[in-house]
């Protein structure tokens, strides 16, 4: 039946092959510029959350200023040459990224690591009150310790997903978690 049909008419049956291949390759292509978009930039030291995780180290051992202030801010070398001066890695693979980090260290100057985590100016966000009230880090930076290299947010941060967490609060919190001063100063 339908062999008959399609020899009666090819050509409606070729130009919906044409349009399923083209919408077919947009879909891949879109993938994978997604992929891409997404992808944390490169940066100048190795660093792997997850091997750091797995050994005990917590979030707040590396990022201190999230306890204190705004910004949860980077360790210096000399954090990490705390430990990394006498700590050898569980992996004779990951000698190499020690290696390059000792040898910033030598070099004296400071890592100029690429941002991956930013907010629009408007938005004035602080990690204190968050990390006072017992948020944890993985509630709005997910499994920080299943990411292949540098923590990019695995939410779409933006207002929405902070107003839902806000809301969820208690109902005497809410009208001051949701007012636009809150966050916009």
């Amino acid at each position: 039946m339908i062999n008959s049909v399609f020899r009666q008419r090819p050509r409606p049956f070729l130009l919906l092959g044409v349009i399923a291949l083209v919408v077919v390759a947009a879909l891949v292509a879109g993938v994978l510029l997604l992929t891409r978009a997404y992808a944390a930039p490169p940066q100048p030291l190795v660093y792997q959350h997850s091997k750091h995780i797995d050994a005990g180290v917590t979030c707040l051992f590396c990022h201190a200023g999230a306890a204190r202030g705004p910004v949860a801010g980077l360790p210096s070398l000399a954090k990490c040459m705390g430990c990394h001066a006498s700590v050898a890695p569980k992996d004779p693979a990951d000698q190499p990224d020690i290696d390059q980090l000792v040898k910033q260290w030598e070099s004296r100057q400071p890592v100029q690591w690429v941002k991956i985590n930013d907010q629009p100016d408007f938005v004035q966000f602080n990690h204190r009150p968050h990390v006072a009230s017992g948020v944890a880090c993985e509630s709005c930076h997910g499994n920080v310790s299943a990411m292949q290299g540098y923590a990019r947010p695995v939410y779409n941060m933006n207002m929405g997903f902070c107003l839902d967490c806000h809301r969820a609060q208690a109902p005497e919190k809410v009208a001051r978690l949701v007012d636009c001063a809150t966050c916009h100063y």
